[in-house]
């Protein structure tokens, strides 16, 4: 029998819905729905009656979630606790960063690192904020330092710095006098964006649909400083996550009217909690 069954079938009983339990498990619905079915059929019994929308648990579904909910658990904080022992003695920790945040947080915080934890390494995984949400999901990732919008179910965070997202106007552009930009100045605009599968181009495009703004978006990329060259070569508009390091004399940084805000903060599995040397450089990490 696969415990990774036992674990799956913990959590459609905790969420009643095979669709919910397949998101938040990263599987497809058929799936889980087939891991169930062996399940049931390995221990010869019915777990789970299926209703139109939901799932609910029978007497033996029931019976075997009470035994197995304490059990799953002290096996987590077994292992757990065995990570801890080798942690203690040096390691490896990941750590994901989107490039923008990157670019004013890895600084610090390897020269924090180093200096405390001489017997670690520190690896770091530049991905969006959706992709490292997704790797802390599937263990690949000890923490992340992100913008926290909305966290899927299992992750914690803790607020770091406020941040605002602010347009990057060539010297060259008719908008270069502004002291703020109002969103109906995008209108016509040429925009350079990052690509759609980043948090970044997720929440500035919400921010233009809130404004009724139809982007106009001539080229993406996940390269920052490509997309600057990009909005200076094509006399383009493009956005940059501020404070940022980030300094040239052919963009000139300028607010939008209502400025676009965001909370970057560091986010974590529950079971980071009871690891000594990440909480340490969460609490570092909270403290910059």
């Amino acid at each position: 029998m696969k415990l990774k069954y036992l674990e799956y079938f913990l959590s459609v009983a905790e969420l009643g819905n095979i669709t919910h339990a397949a998101q938040q498990l990263y599987l497809s619905q058929p799936n889980l729905t087939v891991a169930m079915k062996r399940l049931e059929e390995e221990l010869g019994v019915t777990l789970l009656e299926r209703h139109n929308k939901s799932v609910t648990l029978t007497d033996d579904g029931q019976f075997l979630y009470d035994k197995l909910r304490p059990l799953l658990t002290n096996l987590h904080s077994a292992l757990d606790a065995v990570k801890e022992r080798g942690h203690n003695k040096g390691g490896i920790l990941k750590i994901g960063i989107p490039p923008m945040i990157g670019s004013f947080m890895i600084k610090p915080l390897l020269s924090h690192f180093s200096s405390a934890h001489p017997n670690w390494e520190l690896n770091i995984v530049e991905d969006g904020s959706i992709g490292l949400q997704n790797k802390l999901v599937n263990g690949d990732l000890d923490l992340a330092i992100i913008i926290a919008d909305t966290l899927p179910k299992g992750l914690n965070a803790k607020p770091i710095m406020n941040v605002e997202y602010k347009a990057c106007v060539p010297t060259t552009h008719p908008l270069i006098e502004k002291d703020s930009i109002s969103f109906t100045e995008l209108e016509s605009e040429s925009l350079i964006m990052m690509q759609l599968d980043s948090f970044h181009r997720q929440y500035i495009s919400k921010q233009l649909e809130l404004h009724h703004i139809t982007p106009r978006i001539a080229m993406s990329s996940n390269h920052v400083n490509r997309n600057l060259d990009m909005t200076v070569q094509t006399n383009s508009i493009s956005f940059l996550l501020t404070p940022s390091p980030i300094k040239r004399n052919d963009i000139k940084l300028i607010s939008m009217n209502p400025p676009i805000l965001a909370t970057v903060a560091v986010v974590y599995a529950n079971k980071a909690e009871q690891n000594k040397t990440i909480q340490a450089l969460i609490e570092y990490v909270c403290n910059i």
